[in-house]
């Protein structure tokens, strides 16, 4: 299900919905924005998390154990891998109307 919500989020034309589409129907199809920032005259800025990046990999920290011999061996850490969130942004203008969109991939670092 989540899977077909991101699928239908990818077949929007943001671009044919420029002046059209506005803040209350962005909140209302893509829920609260993370992050909303004001512009100058009136404007703003909201972004939303379309996929959220996961962790993949693991660390293992601290003394192991071998199996057969029982013996403690050290355990070296393993990479972690973050995969980038990818994000919506939109820009509305003072009576709220979408402006701008934007789509892209960043990370929490």
């Amino acid at each position: 299900m989540l899977w077909a919500g991101c699928q239908a989020l990818q077949q929007v034309d943001w671009d044919e919905r420029i002046g059209r589409f506005d803040y209350e129907q962005a909140v209302v199809e893509l829920g609260l924005p993370v992050e909303e920032t004001k512009l100058s005259g009136g404007m703003r800025r909201a972004e939303w998390i379309t996929n959220s990046g996961v962790s993949i990999g693991r660390a293992l920290v601290g003394p192991g154990y071998k199996r057969r011999s029982m013996s403690v061996v050290p355990l070296e850490p393993t990479e972690i891998h973050r995969l980038r969130d990818r994000y919506l942004q939109l820009t509305f203008d003072k009576a709220g109307r979408m402006v701008a969109w934007k789509n892209g991939t960043k990370t929490e670092d």
